[in-house]
């Protein structure tokens, strides 16, 4: 009796999934697999000729690494020149801010010295000449030679003192002002070269994986007024599925819902994911099954699946996805 009960009751919990995986409803499409943060299409920013690759297909590079370079002899010209116009310019302030060598103002201050002696002397000389000729002992030539000479010396003085003063005062405020507007100039002329220097190298935004190399070495990185992509880069160690799915079922998705990623190219593996988000906005069929049966004229709506196992296959593989339907 214990036996039979046993029984029926797993028949009846048998029928109960079986009825339940019968309920389950499948939504089905078909995508292709992508980097998490989608492949980047790199391209210079200026029309110009391709130079050489830094890099190879397959090769990890790191956020800010050279990857290619185009033709650019004469930036880098041109940022040697704008270096060398720096330094001149520096030299010029400093040379401006030393001012007079210190050797020449020792030097003009031993002849204000001897200057200002000979003056004194010349003006001592003046006076006795002046007495003797008032006392008829000196003539009056004498007089006016001893007057003339204390004048020179006194004028001789006056020079050196000037001479002093513009050796100690050489350094003006609009000649330092000049001098540090020319190292401004300077400096920002260096500035704007290394740009177009910097313009004429393409880098990666991200960490990644270089995926395809498109322009050849020689070829014009600008087509028709529009930027050229040279390569592609993404990050391969996350991936994702975007999948189209029929206009049918749009109002059906969400994101959470369980999936499945599976396909030809996967062979006999089931991958299980998740949606991880679904695109507002709907958009033409741009994936194909190509089965005889196949509409291509209806509107899809892409979901992106996120695998909760490891997806390590070529960015680009076509592959079907089933939604559990709610």
């Amino acid at each position: 009796m214990q036996c039979f009960k046993l029984i029926l009751a797993l028949s009846v919990a048998f029928a109960l999934t079986s009825s339940a995986a019968a309920e389950q409803r499948w939504i089905q499409g078909i995508g292709y697999v992508e980097p998490t943060g989608e492949v980047r299409r790199l391209a210079f920013r200026h029309a110009g000729i391709l130079g050489e690759y830094g890099v190879e297909i397959g090769q990890n590079v790191k956020a800010g690494e050279l990857l290619a370079s185009q033709r650019n002899h004469e930036e880098r010209y041109a940022v040697s020149v704008a270096e060398a116009q720096l330094a001149a310019a520096k030299a010029e302030l400093a040379r401006i801010l030393a001012g007079v060598n210190p050797y020449e103002i020792d030097a003009k201050k031993h002849a204000q010295r001897v200057a200002a002696l000979d003056a004194e002397y010349a003006k001592r000389k003046q006076d006795r000449i002046a007495k003797l000729q008032a006392n008829k002992f000196a003539s009056e030539d004498e007089h006016d030679l001893t007057e003339t000479q204390a004048r020179l010396r006194q004028a001789d003085t006056q020079r050196v003192a000037a001479e002093m003063r513009h050796l100690t005062h050489f350094v003006r405020d609009v000649d330092k002002n000049l001098a540090a507007a020319q190292v401004a100039v300077a400096e920002a002329q260096l500035q704007a070269a290394r740009q177009r220097l910097e313009e004429t190298l393409l880098r990666s935004p991200i960490d990644g994986t270089v995926v395809e190399t498109i322009l050849r070495v020689g070829e014009a990185t600008m087509s028709t007024g529009s930027p050229e992509p040279a390569l592609l880069v993404g990050d391969l160690q996350h991936l994702r599925v975007r999948a189209e799915i029929d206009e049918n079922y749009a109002l059906d998705l969400k994101a959470g819902q369980k999936a499945v990623i599976f396909g030809r190219g996967l062979g006999d593996r089931e991958i299980p994911a998740h949606v991880e988000r679904v695109k507002p906005i709907m958009g033409k069929k741009t994936v194909f099954a190509k089965t005889a049966t196949e509409r291509k004229d209806i509107d899809v709506i892409q979901a992106f699946i996120q695998p909760d196992a490891k997806l390590d296959v070529p960015i680009g593989l076509e592959v079907n996805i089933k939604i559990a339907a709610e």
